[in-house]
């Protein structure tokens, strides 16, 4: 009775009608994170398989969940399984899941969602083809420390997709969490990922080059970190709050032909080799802001000073 009133208490009577328990395979930082998420919002977990022992049983332990010793068990027991392995394992994951569902030793009827940001839900066709929902639920964050991460996951947008029925499972219990999400197209998958690798982890690429740019300009990295941050930082907070073309700063929103010279030859010069770099991020911020904030005729000719048709653009 305690039990059953606690869950009313706690808004879940719904989740229980629809027979909600999650399950996860794989136990690392992705899977401990989303496992404390849940129970953050009282949604049921049940626990965890893994490759070895050692990984599950930690995982069920910061979770206060169980540790199974195999698929099967977790299935039994689960009505939606999490796959929180890595990318390259999730072709072995679904090819024993689909074993075991043909032998019937798995009930039909499961849904089964993966993590991955790169992977659409088709990856798991043996799943699919053995009769279940197949779906992916993947938080547009990085992950740490499990229960930071956690913390993060207050605030990640999720990008779902799938079947229909893996589609309303997620919904579900993201509207319970108060998750926000968003829906894209199981064929779109890849060019998501690549977005999000671009404002992840080429972001730290695009950082690293400004950092060697300046230290070729004689600067200590050791102090560099602490000097420009303030800069970082500041350029963030003007994208949150006004978007990229309105937060844009510099020669080439102003249509500084004069000072684009004078880097572009000072970078051919000094760092030949990062010179095709420069060049395209100034064509691609020439092409941003064309029509907004550069006239057509001054993109052109930022097009045309870095065709080497003259130190000023002219």
């Amino acid at each position: 009775m305690k039990r059953h009133f606690w869950l009313w208490k706690s808004g879940l009577t719904d989740l229980e009608m629809m027979n909600v328990k999650i399950g996860f395979i794989g136990a690392g930082k992705v899977g401990k994170a989303l496992g404390l998420y849940f129970q953050n919002h009282q949604i049921p977990v049940a626990g965890y398989c893994s490759r070895t022992h050692r990984s599950a049983k930690a995982a069920a332990e910061l979770t206060g969940t169980e540790c199974f010793a195999s698929i099967q068990e977790l299935a039994d027991v689960c009505s939606i399984l999490f796959l929180t392995t890595s990318d390259q394992a999730l072709a072995d994951v679904d090819h024993q899941v689909s074993n075991l569902l043909r032998c019937h030793e798995i009930a039909s009827g499961k849904v089964w969602l993966h993590v991955s940001g790169a992977h659409p839900s088709a990856c798991l066709s043996g799943i699919q083809a053995a009769g279940c929902a197949v779906g992916s639920m993947h938080p547009l964050q990085s992950f740490g420390d499990p229960q930071e991460s956690a913390k993060m996951l207050e605030k990640t947008y999720f990008s779902i997709e799938g079947m229909p029925q893996a589609l309303q499972k997620m919904t579900v219990i993201l509207t319970k969490t108060g998750g926000k999400y968003n829906k894209i197209s199981t064929e779109q998958k890849a060019l998501y990922h690549a977005g999000a690798c671009i404002l992840s982890n080429y972001l730290v690429t695009l950082l690293d080059s400004g950092m060697h740019f300046m230290e070729a300009a004689g600067m200590n990295r050791d102090t560099l970190f602490r000097a420009v941050f303030p800069l970082i930082e500041g350029t963030l907070k003007n994208v949150r709050q006004k978007g990229t073309v309105e937060a844009l700063t510099g020669p080439i929103v102003r249509g500084d032909f004069n000072t684009v010279a004078v880097h572009w030859k000072a970078i051919r010069e000094k760092l030949p080799g990062e010179a095709e770099f420069y060049r395209e991020m100034a064509l691609k911020t020439v092409a941003m802001v064309e029509g907004q904030k550069l006239t057509h005729k001054q993109a052109e000719q930022f097009r045309r000073q870095f065709k080497g048709c003259g130190d000023n653009g002219k």
